[in-house]
């Protein structure tokens, strides 16, 4: 069964679905893919031989794009919120230490909020404090979490 799509000279197709169309006409005929993968591609090039022959490929093309930023958004926001979350919890976790009073607010665990410097446990700082591993969870002040993903001396 042939699933290639035959245009009239005049009809242009763009380049990137003029490739895409010919690489799923090249998985089905190769028989490389799953069957769900192929019942996929063949759906596809109906819907591409369907918008190309009937003219309504640009029109396909702007839904694609528009659905593609769409999910671009959703991806973009739900990234933003899981970072609100995470800084959140830092600040709540940064409010717990402070309300002790023993601890700089800043780190988990507990460090020593009058030490004028703390140092990585085992690396070359000079302190005068050495610590392990901590999570940043306000300001980084005295510079532990050198990749700044919140986890210092790690």
């Amino acid at each position: 069964m042939s699933f290639e799509v035959k245009l009239e000279p005049r009809r242009k197709i763009p380049a990137d679905v003029r490739r895409a169309l010919q690489r799923s006409e090249r998985l089905v005929r190769d028989g490389t893919i799953t069957a769900n993968e192929r019942r996929s591609a063949v759906a596809l090039l109906a819907v591409l031989r369907q918008a190309i022959t009937s003219g309504q490929l640009r029109q396909l093309v702007v839904e694609a794009k528009a659905e593609a930023r769409a999910e671009a958004r959703a991806a973009a926001l739900a990234k933003a919120e899981a970072k609100a979350r995470k800084k959140a919890r830092r600040e709540a976790a940064a409010a717990a230490a402070a309300a002790t009073g023993n601890c700089n607010p800043n780190y988990s665990g507990c460090l020593d909020p009058n030490s004028s410097d703390y140092d990585c446990a085992g690396g070359s700082g000079n302190g005068p404090d050495y610590t392990g591993t901590v999570t940043v969870i306000g300001y980084d002040e005295y510079g532990l979490d050198a990749d700044g993903d919140g986890i210092g001396c790690e």
